[in-house]
């Protein structure tokens, strides 16, 4: 801890995994704090990554600094807002929803880097937390494209193929990037026809969206992608082809 907080320090990456390994054997996970608000920023980006690789087994417990993770949703550094999203999703309660409007919020972020976080916090994120991210970034700015989206869709946020597909081509690119996130997020299985609707948008960013859902980079590793649903749908034909010549 003493190391990290040195006002000269450079960045360790040892130093920081054998920290993480402190705090997964039971290091008090408050004791973050002050390398979050620290005026360093690598003594920052080692306490958010830290905090990132939490496991599902401790990520709740990072709630303790829930607002101190948030704070560097602001930070001038695009590294350190990037992992802070990443590190909400895990640690956020339904008290947190003003902190899940700000995180929202960075789909307009002015980095790709970060409105990619966003997108994957959209495909990855439980249906409450989704739900406040929308409601509360249409609070905190009535003014933007979040606000179109809850009095057009309502609490659930999946639209329709015909939704989509209108969401898909509105004029508004936070939209369009909302849409393209919403196409290849789970439902039971990501949906096919939605990760094509988004395949064929004008906008590049959203189909970079669409092929790194089918790469795997956007994709719960409990999801079933589209590639595999593609391949079962030929096989199943394939094999009726088959059994119908014999």
């Amino acid at each position: 801890m003493s190391k990290l907080l040195a006002p000269g320090f450079e960045g360790d990456s040892e130093l920081t995994f054998a920290l993480q390994s402190e705090f997964n054997k039971g290091f008090p996970l408050e004791n973050l704090r002050p390398l979050l608000v620290s005026s360093n920023a690598r003594t920052q980006a080692a306490a958010v990554f830290i905090a990132t690789e939490m496991g599902s087994r401790l990520s709740y417990k990072l709630n303790c600094v829930v607002a101190e993770i948030a704070d560097l949703l602001d930070s001038k550094a695009s590294h350190l807002r990037f992992d802070a999203i990443g590190a909400l999703r895990g640690c956020t309660t339904p008290a947190d929803g003003a902190i899940l409007g700000r995180v929202m919020l960075r789909l307009g972020d002015e980095h790709a880097g970060v409105r990619w976080k966003v997108v994957q916090f959209v495909c990855f994120a439980k249906r409450w937390q989704l739900q406040l991210a929308v409601e509360n970034a249409a609070a905190l700015r009535p003014d933007s494209a979040f606000a179109t989206l809850v009095n057009a869709y309502g609490r659930h946020f999946m639209p329709r193929a015909k939704e989509l597909q209108r969401l898909l081509e509105h004029p508004d690119a936070l939209l369009r990037r909302f849409a393209a996130a919403v196409a290849i997020r789970p439902r039971q299985v990501i949906v096919e026809r939605f990760v094509a609707m988004a395949e064929q948008s004008n906008d590049a960013e959203v189909r970079k969206i669409a092929a790194d859902c089918r790469e795997g980079y956007l994709r719960s590793i409990y999801a079933i992608g589209p590639s595999i649903l593609k391949r079962a749908s030929s096989e199943t034909s394939k094999g009726e082809t088959q059994n119908s010549g014999r």
